[in-house]
């Protein structure tokens, strides 16, 4: 087939018809890659802008995938005639402007040039509102599933849809948390690990009164929290339980306030204080704040998770850093492996080391 200068049709459009119709024959097979840009510019005799806009256009469509540095390739368009969605579903406990677009901007970047679209559900806390979202993506016959679970800390009451997902051969893949019970795939940082070297820094600096807040459903939370206590510890240094304050409220719901109160009030108040994620630790440093208390003169304070609130307070806030959107290529590319590979019988399990991103919020005790 040849381009028509004389067709109604736009050039980019006839392109577009040439290639989906070598693919509907076999010419191109799929995963196989197809003539680069400069060979398709000479062999039409288009320009580069038009051919451009042809395989962009069958990207978005599920036609075409690209292979960053690599080339463009046919998609598996037997594999969508025999069933497939090219549908991925992603359950968030919640969907914010914390780091969840970062982690979905690293799902995305995997996914979508395979061919696939994202289906986002937003569980807000809430275990029944993750039952509606994960019977959804069961009806709407997903290929595969991404989720962080909600109040993963606790024994969760929606294992039944895990086993539909496994009875109907959906993959899925936990993020940030997984859940006890089931021996799923995920990927997840050491929280413990987090925990602990954000503790053992305000050690270093000499503090032995340190505070700390954390969300005793979460996952994750705990585990930070069993970081703190793997310090103190080390350090031998006293476990007090007047200086351990937790909470199950949603963040945006601002638990934090009432709690730092409560550790001012105490007869020896914290010197340094761990927040388990920045979110709190900013709830915490307007508290502070409120209190007539300067950070880091009087309280040291940490974080985790290294988000742009981190660097957007007035005093840039020290913090265990979270791989967000590396977190979610690497959910990405393990849930589209399951995917192909068709074997969900062996889970795969990746663990990040956190790190410690110091910046002007802790100061040695006076």
């Amino acid at each position: 087939m040849k381009i028509d200068p004389q067709s109604p049709l736009p050039k980019y459009h006839q392109l577009k018809e040439i290639i989906k119709d070598s693919i509907k024959k076999s010419i191109v097979k799929p995963n196989e890659r197809i003539r680069s840009e400069n060979e398709l510019v000479k062999i039409y005799k288009i320009s580069r802008h038009t051919v451009r806009q042809a395989i962009g256009d069958l990207v978005n469509e599920g036609w075409l995938y690209r292979e960053p540095g690599i080339g463009t390739f046919c998609a598996d368009r037997l594999s969508r005639t025999s069933g497939k969605t090219f549908i991925i579903g992603v359950i968030s406990v919640v969907v914010s402007s914390y780091i969840f677009p970062r982690i979905i901007h690293g799902i995305d970047n995997v996914v979508h040039p395979k061919g696939y679209s994202i289906v986002v559900g937003n569980a807000n806390h809430n275990p029944e509102k993750e039952a509606a979202h994960l019977q959804d993506m069961i009806n709407r016959n997903v290929d595969g599933l991404i989720i962080e679970p909600t109040k993963s800390a606790l024994p969760s009451p929606n294992i039944k849809y895990f086993q539909k997902l496994k009875e109907k051969g959906i993959p899925f893949v936990m993020i940030d948390s997984y859940l006890d019970e089931l021996n799923s795939s995920y990927v997840c940082v050491d929280d413990v690990l987090g925990g602990y070297l954000a503790t053992e820094y305000l050690l270093e600096l000499g503090h032995r009164r340190i505070g700390v807040i954390y969300k005793s459903d979460h996952l994750p939370s705990t585990k930070r929290f069993q970081g703190y206590k793997k310090a103190l510890k080390k350090y031998k240094v006293d476990y007090s339980e007047e200086l351990v304050k937790s909470f199950t409220l949603p963040e945006d719901k601002n638990p934090t306030s009432s709690l730092i109160k409560e550790l001012f009030k105490i007869k020896k108040p914290p010197t340094a204080i761990f927040c388990y994620n920045d979110q709190i630790a900013l709830q915490a440093y307007k508290t502070i704040t409120k209190l007539g208390l300067k950070i880091p003169h009087d309280v040291s304070l940490v974080g985790f998770d290294d988000s742009d609130l981190a660097i957007l307070s007035e005093i840039p806030l020290t913090t265990v850093a979270h791989p967000k959107g590396r977190m979610g290529k690497k959910a990405g590319k393990m849930l589209l492996q399951l995917i192909e590979s068709g074997n969900t019988s062996r889970p795969q399990q990746f663990v990040y080391k956190p790190r410690l991103t110091i910046r002007d919020s802790c100061k040695p005790i006076r």
